[in-house]
């Protein structure tokens, strides 16, 4: 039987006003500081794909929550793509769905 991986991979592709960042694996507690370091700071464009994203803890989504505000604070976007089943549940079921800027 194959394991899920219990790592996170982070595709980073930056320029002067877009970021978009692939991810892949679990994005919990573990992996949390270097999905943030990853991440900040956001451009005035930021893209998060979560095509690639197993499993998410209570510490992704504040993380995911975290970039948001930063982001709607600075006046800048960031969108969420590509959330899988999985993931989606555990937005559902904590409320987040309805209010993170999916696409």
């Amino acid at each position: 039987m194959t394991r899920p991986p219990t790592t996170l991979d982070i595709l980073v592709r930056r320029d002067a006003d877009d970021l978009h960042l692939s991810l892949s694996g679990r994005l919990d507690a573990h992996q949390v500081p270097g999905f943030l370091a990853a991440a900040e700071p956001l451009a005035a464009r930021t893209t998060l794909d979560l095509g690639g994203v197993t499993f998410m803890d209570s510490s992704g989504l504040a993380a995911l929550v975290r970039l948001v505000r930063t982001a709607r604070a600075a006046g800048q976007d960031l969108g969420i793509v590509n959330v899988q089943d999985g993931v989606r549940l555990a937005m559902e079921i904590t409320g987040l769905y309805a209010v993170l800027p999916i696409r």
